[in-house]
């Protein structure tokens, strides 16, 4: 009797969740984004942030990404990509606070993408500006600077290639 009846809460919450998304207030959409249990309501949550995933596409919990202000797309996730908990995307770097570290060429506010069947390590961390090519795999805490090549596995601090595996691919 009490699976049934919390069943029925669950299905009411994740209806209305799906129902209700525009009407949210954007602090509520963060929260849910980040946060909720439900990887299909993340989804669906995130994208109202500029984070834009594609089919097949999957995040874990934990999962950070800093939106543009206008929440215009500024990740966009090709199909079949797997992100592990905790990873972090950076399309927008800059000094919150300073007026004049602002004017510094560090400040960032580019989009980032990951093509299609690519596997990101949990806690890795992507910084602005950045393309992960079709393939790649990026190890557990990693911090890719600089665009990946199809088909290697990157690791370390910076990520560096460790690993070409495109002939794998074609022998199987």
């Amino acid at each position: 009797m009490i699976k049934f009846f919390l069943k029925n809460i669950d299905n009411f919450i994740n209806f209305f969740l799906k129902k209700y998304v525009d009407s949210m207030p954007i602090r509520f959409v963060k929260l849910i984004s980040f946060y909720y249990t439900n990887a299909i309501i993340r989804k669906i949550y995130l994208k109202k942030l500029g984070f834009i995933m594609g089919e097949g596409s999957y995040s874990n919990l934990g999962l950070h990404f800093t939106p543009n202000e206008d929440y215009s797309p500024c990740v966009i996730i090709g199909k079949n990509v797997s992100i592990g908990p905790g990873v972090t995307f950076l399309p927008n770097s800059e000094p919150n606070n300073s007026e004049l570290l602002k004017n510094n060429s560090y400040v960032k506010n580019t989009q980032i993408f990951v093509e299609d069947d690519v596997w990101l390590g949990a806690n890795c961390v992507l910084m602005p500006g950045i393309t992960i090519k079709r393939g790649s795999i990026i190890g557990a805490g990693a911090i890719v600077t600089k665009n990946t090549e199809e088909f290697c596995t990157y690791a370390g601090v910076p990520a560096k290639k460790i690993r070409n595996y495109i002939k794998w691919i074609f022998l199987k």
